[in-house]
């Protein structure tokens, strides 16, 4: 028969992982980080509590091996024994009775961290753990997996900053995923954790201001003054002031007292607050594109300087771009974009390889040349402060004299950079073909409404999906944001190994109920890449499966079935050898 839960903590622990991965989806789509994560929870027993498991973890037949877990128990208590915070006296009682629990909280986490360093190097990924919670016979984390890859996707600090005993986040996504195992491991805290829907909250816009405002906590540490409070409150705040009817546009830069370089364009004879934000904002006025305002601690504004005087990377700078709405760089990385309050983490740039691996399969044949000539025109459109459209299509001549009126045709020439950067100033598309020879510039797109658009996105990301909707094939659209970033419609999906595929369905063939959740919840990730046979055989196992005889109490998920997907061809498999 099979079991119910081998590895026991509470009666609910898998509702609350389950809610806890719905939460963290949530929270990340609303970032604007596409991240596929995956959630674990690590119990650990009480020192006090001799029976049952040293170690649980929840699930326990997924990606994770218990066996990985098996000396955090010992680690543990060899960790409290020898911790530090043993020789601290805190001035209340309080505090000093939460001591021991404390620093047996602190040990777990730092033994269950050091386990999953290990599972980290052998599979490519970083893991988050949260602060134990005491829940039943366990102390109880709470941990957020997501592959390496996926989150250096996304700017970053090239270290994390440090003074005295702080330590700054690394990123807006990594900010936002420790809050997010903070909410967690405070709801572990609470009378049977999962028993009830809806125990995360809907909202996504409180936890991704926390994540804001972690991340500009760096800005403090970096002036080595702690006492710089507020800067995200008081961006936000300045942002949303303005100036005679006009919204703010201009540039404050954080910079260290020790920085070396010419002395300030202009000083102040007394430093404006930060919280002053109707002076702060008229001072901000006189900054532009080259002349910032300069912040070196809790003083606030002391004068302004020119931008070319800062070259060092640690340099922090908050850049105005409009009403309310305001971007964090350090050096030349654009780390954060903020509008109306609410952070966003800046979309990956388009990389040689992913347009590659997406273009070699729409425009079959595509030689090395054609692709380097391409790229390099994508590259020079990136670069432009002002958002175009690049339409690489095999029709591209037929297409410049069918859009002739609502286009500027042209005789065909190969599209440098250099032109890119002239035309690309003007409204709408580029229109080239797979040799990158231009034949049109300023074009209007056509095409039917589609479902695959999207009515959060802009005009030219939609009108780029209407028109690839009803184009003859191939034909590929770039669409460039004014900050360089790049949608390409349509986006394939990534090519995977058959081999892989026909492993799972294989492995499939001999799980129980007991043990094949993994397998099925990586088929179900990956069904678009099942055939319509491979489809037919993974139901009639699932169905077995779930055939089963059940132990009363025993829950089992289930899946709508496997069909082939219309879209799926030989070119999303790997050119395996």
């Amino acid at each position: 028969m099979p079991k119910v839960l081998t590895y026991w903590m509470w009666g609910y622990q898998t509702h609350f992982r389950a809610s806890m991965k719905i939460r963290a989806k949530q929270v990340l789509a609303a970032l604007g980080a596409d991240i596929e994560v995956k959630i674990l929870l690590v119990g650990v027993r009480l020192p006090e509590v001799s029976e049952g498991h040293p170690v649980c973890i929840e699930p326990e037949d997924r990606e994770w091996d218990i066996a990985d877990f098996k000396d955090v128990h010992q680690i543990s208590n060899e960790l409290f024994k020898t911790h530090s915070d043993h020789h601290l006296f805190y001035g209340d009682k309080s505090s000093m009775l939460d001591k021991r629990e404390n620093i047996r909280l602190k040990s777990v986490r730092a033994a269950i961290e050091q386990a999953l360093s290990r599972t980290d190097q052998k599979h490519g990924t970083y893991s988050f753990c949260g602060m134990p919670v005491r829940v039943g016979n366990f102390h109880v984390a709470p941990v957020l997996q997501a592959a390496q890859s996926q989150i250096d996707a996304f700017p970053r600090l090239s270290a994390p900053i440090k003074f005295q005993e702080r330590t700054s986040t690394k990123g807006l996504v990594q900010a936002l995923i420790s809050h997010l195992l903070a909410e967690a491991s405070d709801i572990l805290g609470t009378k049977e954790p999962g028993r009830l829907f809806g125990i995360f909250d809907n909202d996504c816009s409180g936890v991704l201001r926390k994540a804001g405002k972690t991340l500009c906590d760096a800005v403090s540490l970096s002036l080595k003054d702690v006492m710089l409070q507020g800067v995200f409150e008081n961006m936000n705040k300045i942002s949303e002031l303005c100036y005679e009817g006009e919204a703010a546009k201009g540039t404050i830069i954080f910079s260290p007292k020790d920085l070396s370089g010419p002395s300030n364009n202009v000083l102040l004879r007394q430093p404006i607050s930060l919280d002053t934000h109707k002076l702060a904002r008229k001072l901000v006025e006189i900054s532009d594109e080259h002349l910032g305002c300069i912040c070196q601690g809790r003083e606030g504004l002391i004068g302004l300087r020119t931008l070319s005087d800062f070259g060092e990377d640690s340099v922090f700078r908050a850049v105005f771009t409009g009403h309310y709405r305001w971007e964090l760089y350090v050096g030349d990385t654009l780390l954060m974009n903020c509008a109306f309050g609410v952070p966003t983490v800046p979309q990956p740039r388009l990389t040689r390889d992913e347009f590659f691996s997406n273009a070699s399969r729409i425009f079959l044949g595509l030689t090395i040349e054609q692709g380097k000539a391409l790229w390099g025109a994508i590259i020079a459109a990136m670069d432009q402060r002002h958002g175009t459209m690049l339409v690489v299509s095999d029709e591209a001549a037929s297409e410049s004299q069918r859009l002739g009126a609502q286009a500027i045709p042209i005789e065909p020439m190969r599209l440098s950079s250099a032109l890119v950067e002239r035309i690309s100033g003007i409204d709408e598309a580029i229109l080239v073909d797979r040799n990158c020879e231009c034949h049109a510039f300023g074009v209007i797109l056509d095409g039917i409404a589609t479902s695959t658009g999207d009515p959060s996105r802009g005009a030219r990301y939609n009108s780029a999906c209407r028109y690839i909707s009803s184009a003859r094939p191939p034909a590929v659209c770039l669409v460039f944001s004014e900050d360089g970033y790049v949608n390409m419609v349509p986006t394939l999906r990534p090519q995977i190994s058959r081999r892989e595929v026909v492993n799972y369905i294989s492995r499939l063939e001999s799980l129980t109920s007991d043990n094949y959740h993994s397998t099925q919840a990586w088929l179900d990730d990956h069904r678009f890449y099942l055939t319509s046979e491979q489809c037919e055989v993974v139901n009639a196992e699932l169905s077995r499966i779930h055939s089963e005889p059940q132990e009363v109490g025993e829950i089992r998920l289930t899946i709508s079935k496997f069909s082939p997907d219309p879209e799926m061809n030989e070119k999303y498999y790997l050119n395996e050898s």
